[in-house]
């Protein structure tokens, strides 16, 4: 898998990406890690995410910036979890006040960053990924320590 489109991806795929711009150069200084942010693919050239700024929705496909492809090593219900989407979490607000969980601080906002909402949306996929870890507690590049999912990009 060399070059890099949107024909290497598979729905359900996670993509972890490099820090760009303040937010996400703070968050890779306070979790020590080259990964800021995380996406899942769904397909037709499209992610859904909450972004910086934007908060929660169904964006174009990113390939800018990104750092790892991750595959999940199990099918994923993409239904089940596009549901959960569409009920709860599209439309959310970035949850700027939640970055401060990344630095030890228990603060619930009202909305949602990167991470955790990646972490919903993949249990709403029916994955098992991190336990019962608290969804608030998981950093961007803990995805990529999961047994759950298998690195395709780059190889």
């Amino acid at each position: 898998m060399d070059k890099l489109d949107s024909k290497t991806l598979l729905p359900g795929d996670v993509l972890l990406y490099k820090p760009t711009g303040l937010f996400g150069r703070i968050i890779a200084l306070k979790t020590w890690h080259k990964i800021a942010h995380c996406e899942c693919y769904i397909g037709n050239g499209s992610s859904v995410a909450s972004r910086d700024g934007k908060g929660v929705n169904i964006y174009p496909l990113r390939l800018t910036d990104l750092a790892y492809i991750l595959r999940p090593t199990q099918p994923l219900d993409l239904v089940s979890g596009l549901r959960w989407f569409h009920k709860e979490a599209k439309g959310l607000p970035y949850g700027w006040l939640d970055l401060a969980q990344f630095v030890g601080r228990n603060v619930n906002g009202k909305g949602m960053v990167c991470s955790p909402f990646l972490t919903y949306f993949l249990r709403a996929c029916k994955l098992p990924i991190f336990n019962d870890e608290p969804a608030e507690k998981i950093a961007p590049f803990q995805f990529i320590l999961s047994e759950l999912l298998d690195q395709v990009w780059p190889k």
